[in-house]
């Protein structure tokens, strides 16, 4: 594995790990009433198993997906995350693990969920692996699965200060590289969505993004 892909991930893992509890209280569960992502909970395509790439606490995202008792994965970088969330949801305990979201999809047998979420998590890995995974998602996917993510507009890559005033690892595409890579790696774009919120004092403009495997790419 690429040494300077460690440093990444361990400078992610290390801030995730330290802030967990004052993470998770300032969470917003505005998140999970998106109308993009009840759409995606909802759609006829997502009703067998389900993902989440970037879990944390499981706040607010598992939490309604487990409400709705779904069939539900949830893995995250911080083990200190993954402790809150066997915490606060105790008769799910065994769906949350700590796993690195690349290796976790590598390792994983191919058309096995109807539906993966990732929200303010691939902004975290290094963007020259940003292809690998979401050729590792279209795989999992089933027929006709459904994919919701989130992006930074902004085409950047290095560190910077983050919440609590910790350094922390930030990797992004511009929107324009976003829309062509999912086409061509056979993603259908369903819906496209864009939200401005205040975090850590700041504002923050965030695109989601609703895609469809398609039939046609997994035919070729």
């Amino acid at each position: 594995m690429d040494k300077h892909r460690d440093k990444d991930i361990e400078y992610v893992k290390k801030g995730y790990s330290l802030v967990a509890k004052a993470y998770r209280d300032q969470k917003d569960g505005e998140y999970s009433k998106l109308p993009i992502f009840l759409e995606w909970l909802n759609h006829q395509n997502n009703q067998g198993q389900i993902l989440e790439l970037g879990c944390a606490s499981g706040f607010p995202i598992a939490k309604t997906i487990l409400e709705k008792q779904r069939n539900y994965t949830g893995i995250d970088l911080s083990l200190d995350q993954i402790i809150l969330a066997q915490k606060e949801f105790p008769n799910w305990k065994a769906n949350f693990h700590q796993a690195e979201m690349l290796e976790f999809c590598r390792k994983s047998p191919p058309n096995l969920y109807s539906g993966i979420v990732s929200m303010f998590t691939i902004r975290h890995l290094p963007r020259i692996y940003h292809v690998e995974l979401f050729t590792q998602i279209y795989r999992l996917l089933t027929e006709d699965g459904l994919l919701l993510l989130d992006f930074s507009p902004n085409s950047d890559e290095g560190r910077d200060t983050w919440f609590a005033d910790l350094p922390m690892y930030w990797s992004s595409f511009s929107q324009e590289w976003m829309r062509l890579t999912f086409r061509e790696l056979g993603f259908t774009l369903l819906k496209e969505f864009e939200d401005i919120k205040m975090f850590n004092g700041k504002e923050e403009r965030t695109i989601y993004l609703l895609y469809q495997k398609s039939k046609e790419k997994e035919s070729e």
